[in-house]
């Protein structure tokens, strides 16, 4: 049997990878970065009356003109299916120094309700690495148009975060 922090690793290595390999020679230098993979499960007894496993892999980067790259990995379990989900980065905006809201389109889907083309977002909170921290938050991932993401990226505002107990990591800084 697969130990759960087993399922955040492998799309992290990925994500590293990736986000080392990206240039921004075009775009001038890096202004803004999150990067890191949590999971966390809503018990039956919250919000949707069912046991729903939740994973996410993030790389996200914004340039000084103003351009974004990257992308999220989303699998959420429920029903006994896994659902999962490949998003590129269109939107990240870094707010308070440490909360970050990501949202781009969906390139791959195995979910017909939501599939490619659609728009999916999500904030997060780096809450300090280390011991005795609190833990990392993140939100649901939201689903919808190319407006409603621009608008959640694009809005200060703090959405709720979940009751859920998050474990992983993930580091959010402006440059």
């Amino acid at each position: 049997m697969r130990s759960k922090s087993g399922y955040v690793l492998p799309l992290l290595a990925v994500l590293v990878v990736s986000w080392t390999a990206a240039s921004s020679a075009d775009n001038g230098p890096v202004v803004a970065r999150a990067a890191g993979g949590y999971h966390w499960t809503i018990s039956e007894d919250d919000i949707f009356g069912i046991e729903v496993g939740n994973r996410l892999a993030l790389n996200a980067r914004k340039y000084a003109d103003g351009s974004v790259q990257g992308m999220f990995e989303y699998k959420q379990d429920a029903f006994g299916e896994t659902f999962r989900f490949h998003v590129s980065v269109t939107c990240f905006e870094v707010y308070d120094g440490n909360r970050a809201k990501i949202g781009g389109v969906i390139e791959i889907s195995n979910d017909p309700t939501l599939p490619p083309g659609v728009f999916g977002w999500f904030q997060t909170q780096d809450n300090s690495e280390g011991g005795g921290g609190a833990p990392d938050w993140s939100t649901l991932v939201g689903f919808g148009t190319e407006q409603e993401n621009e608008d959640f990226c694009n809005s200060p505002d703090t959405p709720r975060f979940g009751p859920w107990d998050v474990t992983g990591n993930v580091e959010v800084s402006e440059d």
